[in-house]
């Protein structure tokens, strides 16, 4: 996971630093965010049923982790893919994809919709992390819930439903559950853990996609004349 934020520090350090208005602009759209996201339909409503489903599934935790290390239902290569891809090549992939969106559409939401998205994601997973101090199941450590992968996971799924529709968010969300999966059979989380981390990554998508995408917002500037050669870093 350290690899992931040091790649959002850079780029928020890029962006920030061109442009004063990126950084007013996203505070205020990441505010409306983050209220879209905790008290408005559907992100409030998927993050009620991740918590009632995470209550659930806590009650099959120990059979889950059982199950799945005795029965090691991902093939060693597909695990291995989903440890990497959940930890990093998710957020690389869709902001790279976004970013190559926003230059053909000559506009910056898409983009910063990922990018806020990812970020805002990233900050709770930490704080709920550290607020419920969980231990994994296999004793490394209290970081345990939400998952951190899972939640990052199903958040680039529903970024790339949001921007690109079904025919991308199948796949994607198909992807996020072999990372939820490779979570388990790694004795990483419990069922609970992943659980809520889908749900929490799954709203902060639609949550954000309401505050950025869905509101008339005016973010035009020429792609060719910016100094903001974000597209460089992917």
């Amino acid at each position: 996971m350290k690899t992931r934020y040091i790649i959002f520090i850079t780029l928020i350090t890029a962006l920030f630093g061109q442009d004063n208005g990126f950084v007013n602009r996203n505070f205020h759209l990441g505010l409306k965010g983050a209220h879209y996201t905790f008290f408005k339909s559907p992100g409030r409503a998927v993050l009620i049923s991740g918590g009632l489903g995470a209550i659930v599934a806590h009650q099959f935790d120990a059979k889950m982790q059982k199950w799945f290390l005795e029965n090691q239902p991902l093939p060693e290569e597909l695990n291995r893919f989903g440890d990497t891809y959940g930890n990093l090549y998710s957020g690389i992939i869709v902001l790279a994809a976004s970013a190559i969106t926003s230059q053909r559409n000559q506009s910056l939401r898409q983009f910063e919709y990922a990018f806020a998205t990812l970020g805002a994601n990233g900050v709770t997973t930490v704080l709920m992390k550290e607020i419920f101090r969980r231990e994994r199941p296999n004793g490394s450590n209290h970081r345990s819930f939400p998952s951190g992968h899972v939640s990052h996971s199903f958040a680039t799924a529903t970024i790339f439903k949001e921007l690109y529709g079904w025919k991308m968010g199948v796949p994607a969300y198909g992807i996020a559950t072999i990372v939820a999966m490779n979570r388990m059979q790694d004795n990483k989380h419990y069922f609970s853990d992943v659980i809520f981390g889908a749900s929490l990554g799954t709203a902060f998508g639609m949550g954000f996609s309401q505050a950025y995408l869905n509101e008339r917002i005016e973010m035009s500037f020429n792609w060719v004349k910016s100094e903001m050669q974000f597209s460089l870093l992917f």
